[in-house]
């Protein structure tokens, strides 16, 4: 593979993930693209649901949303703005293809499904690797360059100023709820209600997040304390979240995109995995505690558990509630299974 010189990656273009953790996950790879190739500018191709999350990078000259139906006209029109280089942290097929209506004489991308035609610079996939150093990768090639994967969450005044209009968050925790992926990342909703009471009896509140789809689920939750329960699901964007994250004292929360915002923010967070694989997928700060279950058909990474979806009912609120009460030193908290 041909390297490429500074000056034929003057104007690039990044196609970011599609999901909100892959997105932050990513946000190393896009600071490493700045710092080896030092370019004029560097624009950002974004899912339109993650409005409002790469504003805040002062590496990144703007970004531009994009949705399934404009998605193809928004890549043709980039073909008149003279970029020279098209990085794609995404894998389909479908971006490759968008990618080279651009006219960017430089397209690098991983190979697969069909893609390597499409690119111009096809880089070699490591297997099993940590999701941060697997978008890094794409850059690795082009800089001899100590590369980081820490990533940081800057948040705005804006979103500052609407967390502090928030009262009695002292020793709160942080509940995101969902995930994008499908129903086995999330933790069951009776441990949630378990998770509540308990922090209510030591007289501390639960703060809710999630998107619309989660409102409902959120509703019911929030009857069990309501004196404790602060509802903000469906009620924030993404950096108002991170806002009062900031300010809570723990974070609980499934492998999903509200995961790697607390960490990225720098709250103590709870990260519970079940079929999804922690060595790939969590936040790399000391400041997280993963709790999961060694069971035998984890990780599995169903979207819907086929069975008694074990990795996650075993873990318990009171569990969870012992890392946040006494603040677990350990960074991975890790049990086998007992099975009856």
């Amino acid at each position: 593979m041909m390297l490429i010189e500074k000056t034929a990656a003057r104007r690039i273009l990044v196609r970011a993930p599609n999901w909100l953790g892959d997105a932050i996950m990513c946000v190393p790879a896009i600071r490493g693209l700045a710092e080896v190739f030092e370019p004029e500018e560097i624009v950002v191709l974004a899912r339109s649901s993650l409005d409002g999350l790469y504003e805040r990078y002062a590496f990144i000259r703007r970004v531009q949303y994009i949705t399934i139906k404009n998605s193809r006209r928004v890549h043709k029109e980039m073909s008149n703005s003279g970029f020279d280089a098209f990085f794609l942290f995404t894998n389909s097929f479908g971006s490759a293809l968008e990618a080279r209506l651009t006219k960017c004489p430089v397209r690098v991308g991983y190979g697969g499904n069909f893609r390597g035609v499409l690119l111009t610079h096809v880089v070699p996939k490591w297997k099993r690797v940590h999701m941060a150093d697997y978008y890094l990768n794409l850059v690795r090639p082009f800089g001899a360059h100590k590369f980081s994967q820490h990533q940081e969450f800057p948040v705005l005044k804006e979103e500052a100023d609407f967390a502090d209009e928030i009262k009695g968050l002292d020793g709160a925790v942080g509940l995101p709820l969902g995930a994008q992926y499908g129903r086995a990342k999330c933790w069951p909703h009776k441990h949630l209600k378990s998770l509540i009471k308990l922090i209510a009896s030591h007289g501390r509140r639960a703060v809710l997040f999630g998107t619309k789809n989660d409102c409902l689920q959120a509703e019911v939750l929030e009857t069990v304390a309501p004196e404790a329960v602060v509802n903000l699901a469906g009620k924030t964007t993404i950096g108002q979240m991170a806002a009062v994250m900031a300010k809570c004292d723990w974070v609980v929360a499934n492998d999903s995109g509200p995961l790697h915002v607390a960490a990225a923010v720098g709250v103590k967070t709870v990260a519970i995995f079940g079929p999804t694989d922690q060595a790939r997928t969590a936040p790399t700060t000391e400041r997280v505690r993963i709790l999961t279950r060694n069971v035998d058909c984890s990780p599995c990474f169903r979207r819907e558990c086929n069975r008694d979806h074990r990795c996650m009912e075993a873990i318990s609120a009171e569990e969870v509630w012992a890392v946040v009460a006494e603040g677990a030193e350990v960074k991975s908290v890790a049990a086998d299974y007992e099975r009856n």
